[in-house]
This record gives structure tokens, sequence and C-alpha cells, in this order.
């Protein structure tokens, strides 16, 4: 997936998320969720937040490869202790950012290793996409329509300049 279909999609799913729970739909939440929709990518030096990492892309991807160790779950646990240790809107919405990049990555051909370091294998959902074919471009352009459809019905715009607690 691309980095501005991790971006939509993933805010789409945070603007759901915070119908159905007291997550706040705030700028600081919703820029969680942007930064954490990236960070997986780390793995990878030619990604849009590998090309700004100054050299720790090619670390990473030379001791775990793409979509290695910073796509499981266990990655995905470790990160989540920054929300653990700064609980506030905008690390929720890094570790939620951070997950629904991951799940993202499952619905992929590729798959994605969910137990890695313990198993390397790939897991994939039934129905997949081809990263930049067709089918990417419908999921972004389902995600686009579905953060139009939960702002408005749900009127997530009156939250996002509340202050944090």
């Amino acid at each position: 997936m691309r980095y501005q279909t991790h971006i939509i999609t993933s805010v789409a799913a945070g603007a759901y998320l915070t119908t159905v729970t007291d997550a706040p739909f705030t700028f600081t939440f919703v820029g969680g969720i942007i930064v954490g929709s990236l960070i997986p990518d780390i793995d990878e030096p030619n990604s849009y937040i590998g090309r700004r990492s100054f050299g720790i892309a090619k670390l990473i991807k030379k001791a775990f490869g793409h979509r290695g160790l910073t796509h499981s779950l266990l990655a995905w646990m470790c990160f989540s202790l920054i929300y653990y240790f700064y609980p506030n809107h905008f690390t929720y919405g890094l570790c939620a950012g951070y997950l629904f990049h991951i799940a993202g990555d499952f619905f992929s051909k590729r798959g994605v290793p969910l137990f890695s370091p313990i198993w390397k294998k790939k897991f994939k959902f039934l129905i997949t996409y081809e990263t930049g074919k067709i089918g990417e471009k419908l999921i972004m352009l389902a995600a686009i329509f579905a953060i139009g459809y939960l702002v408005y019905t749900n009127q997530l715009y009156t939250q996002l300049f509340v202050q944090a607690p």
C-alpha cells in the first residue's frame, strides 16, 4: 500500500474508532494516526518515511527486511508502550495508526508477518489487492468517502478543536 493510501485508510479507521469508543476526533489524535500509519515502513529506505529517516531505514531493512519485524504484532505492542508511558491523544493516535498500517498491508497480496520474529510466515486476507493497482485506488476512494460520511453524520468536526485534558 502506498503511503497516501495508508494515511487515508488509517484516518477513516480512526474516524470509525471514535464513533464506537470514547476516543476523541481531535487534530492531535488524527495527527498521531497519520504519523503512526507511516512508521511501519521505516524498514524501507525508499518509503515516504524511509527517505526522511537519516539512514535509519537502511539499517532496519538490512537487519529485518521490508515487511519484516516492523509489520508484526510484537513490534506494534512494543511501539504501543509509548502510550502506556505517555498517555495522550497523540500517542493514542500513533498506536492506532501503526496498527491500521499493519491491517492495511494484511489485505495486500504480499501479506504481513504478524507473528515475527517467532514465526516468519506472512499472513493475508482471502481477498487481496496489489499495491499501486486499481484495487488499491478503489480502497483509497472508498476510504475518502468513509471519512466524509463518518465526519458528517457523527459531527466529528465539532471535536477537532477540543483541547486534550
